[in-house]
C-alpha cells in the first residue's frame, strides 16, 4: 500500500534512504539472524547468486555455501560475536551451481545495549578479476617464451658469425699443409706453427661452445660472481657481431665489483640492450659507432650503464620501449620483446631497476648523442 513520505520523520526518512542505497549496491549485502537465517537480500545478491528475494527469505544462508556447509557459517558467526568483523576470500556457489570466488566481510549488528542482534554478510564477486589475473599471467608467460626463442635465434646467429673466421683459418691451414706436404715443401717448423694455429683456433671454438652452453642452460641459481668477468663472458658471445659491424667498445668496469645475483639472466639483459644499440649503430658511419659500458658501486647499489652513439630515442616513444611487442623496426627484423623481457627480468628476477634516457656527451673531442640504459642492482 503506498504511503506519504511527508508523514515520515527525519529518522524514518534516513532509514528509508539507507535501505534504498543498500538495494542498489552491485555487491551482495545480506542480513541474517544470529542463527544464519536470511532476513534481507539486496539486488546485488540477486545478480551475484541468482536467487530472487522471495526465494531465500527465511532460508539459511548456507544455501550459497559449498555443500550447504552450516558448520562454517556457525563458526564465522561465533567468531564475529567476539571480534565484530571477519574478512576472507572464499568460494561460494550460485543458483546454477557455479563456483564463485568471493571476498567476504562479516560484521555484527548490535542493539542499544551492545547486544548482538543481526549478522551482516557483505560479498564481492572477484571471479572475473581472478580470471583476468590468470589470463594476464598466461600472456606474460607466452611473452617470456617468445622472448627467449627470439633471443635464442639471435644467439645462434651470433655463434654462426663467430665460428666462420676460426673455421676458415683451420681449413686454410690444414689445406696448406696438405699441399706443401705433396710438393715436399712442408718443414718441421712450418708444420709445428700450423698445428699451433689450428690448436689455438680450436680452443677458441671450444671456449665459444662453453660460453654458449652456460648461456642456454638458463640455470636460475643466485650466486656471488665478479661483474667484470660476467661482462667479459657476455662480450665473448657477441664478439663476432662487434667486429663484423665495426662497433667500438669502450669498457670501464672495475675488476673488484662482486654481485650476488643471477649471472645468466644478467647476461641475457646485456645482450638484449646490446642488440638494441647495434641495430641503431649499423645505420650510421662506422667511425661513429660507439658503445660505452661502465659500472660503479656504492654502499647500497651497483650501477651499470650501457650508452651508445646512435642519436638517441625519439621523445615520443622513449616511454614505450619496455612495452611488449613495441618496436620501431620492420616486423621481419624485430619482435619488440627483447627490452620488455629485460625490464621484467631486472625488476622481477633480479630485484633491480632499469631506466633509459638520451645522453649528450663528448668523446675524443667529438660530441655524441645516444640512448643510455642504466641498471641499478
Amino acid at each position: 500500500m503506498p504511503f506519504n513520505l511527508s508523514e515520515l520523520n527525519d529518522e524514518q526518512l534516513e532509514i528509508l534512504q539507507q535501505a534504498q542505497i543498500v538495494q542498489q549496491i552491485r555487491d551482495s549485502i545480506i542480513t541474517t539472524n544470529l542463527d544464519g537465517d536470511i532476513l534481507s537480500w539486496n539486488l546485488g545478491s540477486k545478480v551475484i547468486f541468482g536467487y530472487k528475494e522471495c526465494e531465500v527469505i527465511g532460508k539459511h544462508i548456507s544455501i550459497i555455501y559449498l555443500e550447504g556447509n552450516r558448520a562454517i557459517v556457525k563458526k564465522s558467526i561465533d567468531f564475529i560475536k567476539k571480534q565484530d568483523r571477519f574478512d576472507s576470500k572464499i568460494n561460494l556457489i550460485n543458483k546454477e551451481n557455479e563456483i564463485l570466488q568471493i571476498e567476504q566481510t562479516l560484521s555484527i549488528l548490535k542493539d542499544e545495549n551492545n547486544k548482538p542482534i543481526r549478522v551482516i554478510f557483505y560479498f564481492k564477486d572477484i571471479s572475473y578479476k581472478e580470471r583476468l589475473n590468470s589470463e594476464i599471467n598466461k600472456k606474460e608467460k607466452i611473452i617470456l617464451e617468445q622472448s627467449q626463442h627470439a633471443a635464442m635465434g639471435e644467439m645462434i646467429g651470433n655463434i654462426a658469425h663467430q665460428w666462420r673466421q676460426p673455421l676458415s683459418v683451420i681449413s686454410t691451414a690444414a689445406t696448406g699443409m696438405k699441399i706443401e706436404k705433396e710438393y715436399g715443401l712442408l718443414t718441421d717448423d712450418k708444420f709445428n706453427k700450423t698445428c699451433d694455429i689450428i690448436d689455438e683456433n680450436s680452443q677458441y671454438l671450444s671456449q665459444t661452445i662453453n660460453d654458449f652452453q652456460n648461456f642456454i642452460k638458463g640455470d636460475s641459481v643466485k650466486k656471488i660472481f665478479n661483474l667484470k668477468e660476467n661482462i667479459d663472458s657476455f662480450l665473448s658471445l657477441v664478439d663476432s657481431v662487434i667486429k663484423t659491424n665495426y662497433i667500438n667498445l669502450i669498457i670501464d668496469i672495475p675488476s673488484d665489483i662482486s654481485i650476488n645475483s643471477y649471472p645468466n639472466e644478467l647476461n641475457q639483459c646485456f645482450i638484449n640492450i646490446f642488440n638494441n644499440s647495434k641495430d641503431i649503430l649499423i645505420e650510421i658511419k662506422p667511425k661513429d659507432r660507439f658503445i660505452f659500458i661502465s659500472a660503479s658501486q656504492s654502499k647500497e647499489n651497483i650501477i651499470i650503464s650501457f650508452k651508445d652513439s646512435g642519436g638517441g630515442i625519439d621523445s615520443k616513444i622513449i616511454n614505450k620501449i619496455f612495452q611488449p611487442y613495441f618496436t620501431t623496426k620492420h616486423k621481419s627484423q624485430g619482435t619488440g620483446l627483447g627490452l620488455n623481457m629485460t625490464y621484467n627480468m631486472i625488476t622481477s628476477s633480479l630485484n633491480g631497476n632499469i631506466e633509459v634516457k638520451n645522453s649528450k656527451y663528448t668523446y675524443n673531442e667529438n660530441e655524441y648523442v645516444g640512448a643510455e640504459f642504466i641498471i641499478t642492482l
